[in-house]
C-alpha cells in the first residue's frame, strides 16, 4: 500500500515539473493602459512633489520671520526696562522733593519750623498762599509718584508678556523645524517614488515599443504576436561558466521549517564575470531599473513552442540592448553588486509566458528548466549533470 503512494506522489510530482505553469493572456491594448496609468501616477507624485516644496518654503520664511520677530521682541523688552529705570529715577527724584517740602512740616528743637516759615509771610495773603504751595506741591508730587508706580507695573505686565510671546514663538520655530525634517523625509520619499516611476514608464515603453514593432494589434495576445519575432530553441544553459549556487529557489524557510520561495536563483562569483543568454531569445529590456535588481536585461524565448522569459538582475555592465536576438552563447553583460543587492552575484529568474518576470506570483523555479546543482554546491561548466536539486525542497 505505501508502495503504491510513493509512486503515486512521484508521478504528480515528475507532472509538476514537467507540465508549464498557466499564464494569462495579455494584450497590447492593457500594457497601454497600464503605461497610461504610470503616467498618471508619476504626475500626480510630481505634483505632492510641488506641493512638498510649497510647504517647505512657506516653513522656512516663517521661521526666518520668527527671527525678526524676537529680535523686536527683545528691543521692546529692553525699551520698557529702561522706562522703568527712568520711572524709579523719577520717583527717587519726588521723593527728595518731598522730604524737602515736608520739612516744614517737621520740628526741630521744640520750635515748629513750619509756623515759622508760614508765619515769616508779609501779609495773610502771602500767608494763605505760603500754606497752600506747600499742600498742593506734596499732594501733586504724590499723584506723580503714584502714577509711575502705576506705569512701572504696566511696563512689568507687558514685559511678562513679550517673554510669552518670545516663547510661544520659539515654540512655533521647533514645531516649524520638526515639520522641515518631516517634509525632507517626505520629499526623499516623493522624489524616490517619482524617479521608480519614471524608470518603470521609461522600461514599460521600452515592452511597448518592441510589441508594436512585433507587429502586435491592440487587442492581439502578446503572447501569440510576439512569438512570431522569436529565435526557435530546444533547451536552457546555465547562465555562466563558472558559479556558487548562494541561493536556489527553496533557499528561504519560515522558523516552522515550511518552505519560502526565493523567485529565482542566485549565483555567486566575481564582479565582470561573463554573463550568457541561457537559450536563444530576443532581448526586450536591457537598463537600469528601481525595483531592486539594479542593472537588469530581460529576454523572451521560444523553447520547443513554449514561450519563456528570463530576467538577469545585478549586473555590473549590460552588453545588449532591446531588439537583440542572441543565442545561448552570447555575452549579454557582467556580475555586478547594483540595485538591492549585498555582493557580486546574479539573480535570474524564468518565468513561463512572455512579460517582465519581476513578480513573485509569475515566476518559477529555474531549477525546472536549467540543470543547476544544490545550494552551496560549485558548478564548472554549462551542462554538467547534477541530482537531488528537488529530493528536500527545505533541507538548504
Amino acid at each position: 500500500m505505501m508502495k503504491k503512494i510513493y509512486i503515486k506522489v512521484f508521478l504528480v510530482m515528475a507532472i509538476i515539473l514537467v507540465l508549464p505553469l498557466s499564464v494569462s493572456a495579455k494584450t497590447l491594448g492593457q500594457l497601454k493602459q497600464e503605461y497610461a496609468a504610470l503616467e498618471e501616477k508619476y504626475a500626480a507624485k510630481n505634483n505632492q512633489i510641488k506641493t512638498n516644496e510649497s510647504q517647505q518654503n512657506a516653513a522656512k520664511a516663517r521661521i526666518q520671520s520668527i527671527y525678526g520677530e524676537l529680535a523686536q521682541a527683545e528691543k521692546d523688552i529692553q525699551a520698557l526696562n529702561d522706562d522703568i529705570v527712568k520711572c524709579n529715577n523719577e520717583i527717587a527724584e519726588k521723593n527728595t522733593q518731598i522730604k524737602d517740602l515736608m520739612r516744614f512740616y517737621q520740628v526741630s528743637e521744640g520750635e515748629s519750623t513750619y509756623l515759622e516759615y508760614i508765619f515769616a509771610a508779609d501779609s495773610i495773603t502771602d500767608f494763605i498762599y505760603r500754606v497752600s504751595v506747600t499742600e498742593q506741591l506734596t499732594t501733586y508730587n504724590n499723584k506723580l509718584i503714584s502714577e509711575l508706580e502705576e506705569m512701572i507695573e504696566e511696563n512689568k505686565e507687558n514685559i511678562k508678556k513679550l517673554h510669552e510671546q518670545e516663547n510661544s514663538l520659539k515654540s512655533l520655530q521647533e514645531e516649524l523645524r520638526d515639520k522641515l525634517v518631516i517634509l525632507a523625509e517626505e520629499e526623499q520619499q516623493l522624489s524616490d517614488e517619482e524617479e521608480s516611476l519614471a524608470k518603470d514608464i521609461q522600461y514599460n515603453k521600452q515592452i511597448i515599443n518592441y510589441y508594436i514593432k512585433a507587429g502586435c494589434k491592440e487587442n492581439q495576445d502578446i503572447s501569440n504576436c510576439a512569438n512570431k519575432q522569436l529565435p526557435y530553441g530546444t533547451k536552457f544553459w546555465r547562465p555562466t561558466n563558472s558559479g556558487m549556487m548562494y541561493s536556489t529557489w527553496w533557499s528561504d524557510t519560515y522558523s516552522d521549517g515550511s518552505c519560502r520561495t526565493h523567485a529565482g536563483v542566485d549565483i555567486a562569483n566575481s564582479c565582470g564575470t561573463n554573463i550568457y543568454s541561457v537559450a536563444s531569445g530576443k532581448v526586450v529590456y536591457a537598463g537600469y531599473a528601481s525595483d531592486g535588481y539594479g542593472n537588469k536585461v530581460i529576454i523572451h524565448h521560444s523553447i520547443n513552442g513554449q514561450n519563456y522569459t528570463t530576467l538577469y538582475g545585478h549586473m555590473s555592465s549590460i552588453y545588449v540592448r532591446v531588439g537583440s536576438i542572441v543565442t545561448k552563447d552570447t555575452v549579454i553583460g557582467t556580475i555586478g553588486n547594483t540595485g538591492h543587492s549585498f555582493g557580486c552575484h546574479l539573480h535570474l529568474n524564468v518565468c513561463v509566458g512572455l512579460g517582465s518576470c519581476v513578480s513573485r506570483a509569475g515566476t518559477s523555479d529555474p531549477g525546472r528548466y536549467i540543470n543547476f546543482p544544490p545550494n552551496k554546491t560549485w558548478y564548472r561548466d554549462r551542462t554538467s549533470s547534477y541530482s537531488g536539486y528537488y529530493s528536500n525542497p527545505c533541507r538548504y
